[in-house]
C-alpha cells in the first residue's frame, strides 16, 4: 500500500535519510555487515556438507560488493548530511 506522498513529504523525508544515514553508520561503516558475513560463513562452512570453497567464494564476492557500497555511499550527499 502506498499512499502517494513518499519523499514530497519534508518530514517523511527527513526522517527517511536520519535513518538512512543511521543503517549506513551501523551496517556499513560499522562493519556488522562485514561481521554478519564472516560469520555467516563460518556458520556454512563449520558444516561437514558444505561446498567451503563455494562459499568462500561467494562470500568474496558479496565482501567486495559491500565495500564498495560502503565507498560509495560515503561520499553520497544524504550519507554526509
Amino acid at each position: 500500500m502506498t499512499c502517494g506522498l513518499g519523499l514530497k513529504t519534508a518530514a517523511f523525508k527527513k526522517l527517511y535519510e536520519e535513518q538512512y544515514r543511521v543503517l549506513y553508520r551501523r551496517l556499513l561503516a560499522g562493519g556488522a555487515a562485514l561481521d554478519l558475513l564472516d560469520g555467516a560463513l563460518a556458520s556454512c562452512n563449520s558444516n561437514e556438507r558444505a561446498d567451503t570453497a563455494k562459499a568462500t567464494a561467494e562470500a568474496a564476492t558479496l565482501r567486495t560488493t559491500l565495500k564498495t557500497r560502503t565507498e560509495a555511499l560515503r561520499k553520497d550527499r544524504t550519507i554526509n548530511g
